[in-house]
């Protein structure tokens, strides 16, 4: 918790992080420790914040991955039709990629990156015996809510009780697998290692194809792209060429390996960590 501030209005807002304000990190932080924060927020202020109305918040989760978490980062992409905008920062590119809508944001960013760089090492090693591993790699999804009544509550105004409440957590756990749901682990085509089968109709088709799985085109439908585009060539292509044409792509498109699963997909990961935690 970083600031207090008073407005003329009379109103006071809590802005900042609980976990950083009690702990000094967010590696982890159980319902527990929430519960005490705030107590102890209330202590000193001498206000009862477990009334007071949540503008926004954020929750997430941090999962252990067995590569750096560039490679999740930048093999994330929103879902077609998702309505989500895709931001990164020059500087964080690999690190942090946040995807928004005019409720809420999704944010992916690397957990290990400011233990490694911004803590002292007695902070470190505090949050080692929390289970943080220097030699692991950590990467973090996270929800923050910027109108957390519209998202979970109807429209109604949420309490900052709430999110010490186990049923709300479960709330919360799920909406967190549901988000993730609307972003795409990009899928990969596997490149054949006899370069006499890795030509230049191979590449394009190989691009061309992995671009639209992407973009959640089926093989089948892809092949109908193609053949569209034959059969759109009536001033250029005899019935013979046309046909010609469609046996040398069905040839091509035959020999790519289309991949079900994305080698990016946290979907593991993320229901591991939910189970495992019940922090809000």
């Amino acid at each position: 918790m970083q600031l207090i501030i008073i407005h003329n209005t009379g109103d006071i807002r809590l802005k900042g992080s609980v976990p950083y304000y009690y702990q000094g990190n967010n590696f982890t932080f159980d319902r527990k420790k929430f519960v005490q924060a705030i107590d102890y927020i209330n202590t000193l202020t001498n206000i009862d914040f477990w009334q007071s109305d949540l503008d926004e918040f954020e929750y997430g989760v941090i999962m252990e991955v067995p590569t750096t978490p560039r490679n999740y980062i930048i093999h994330h992409t929103a879902k077609r039709g998702e309505k989500l905008l895709q931001n990164e920062r020059g500087r964080d590119k690999g690190k942090f990629r946040w995807w928004e809508d005019k409720t809420l944001s999704l944010k992916l960013y690397d957990a290990g990156r400011n233990i490694k760089a911004k803590q002292s090492e007695n902070r470190k090693q505090v949050i080692r015996n929390a289970g943080w591993d220097d030699d692991k790699e950590y990467i973090k999804f996270e929800i923050h809510y910027k109108k957390p009544h519209l998202c979970l509550n109807n429209g109604r105004a949420m309490k900052l009780y709430c999110l010490a409440n186990p049923t709300w957590e479960d709330r919360l756990k799920e909406d967190l697998f549901e988000q993730y749901q609307r972003l795409n682990p990009y899928k990969e085509i596997t490149i054949p290692t006899d370069k006499k089968q890795f030509g230049t109709p191979n590449i394009y088709a190989h691009t061309f194809t992995e671009f639209a799985i992407n973009m959640d085109y089926s093989p089948e439908d892809i092949k109908g792209l193609l053949y569209n585009t034959i059969n759109n060539a009536t001033n250029t292509l005899s019935k013979s060429d046309k046909d010609a044409r469609k046996r040398e792509v069905s040839k091509i498109q035959g020999t790519l390996l289309t991949p079900t699963e994305s080698q990016w997909d946290l979907r593991i990961n993320l229901q591991e960590a939910i189970n495992k935690t019940n922090t809000p």
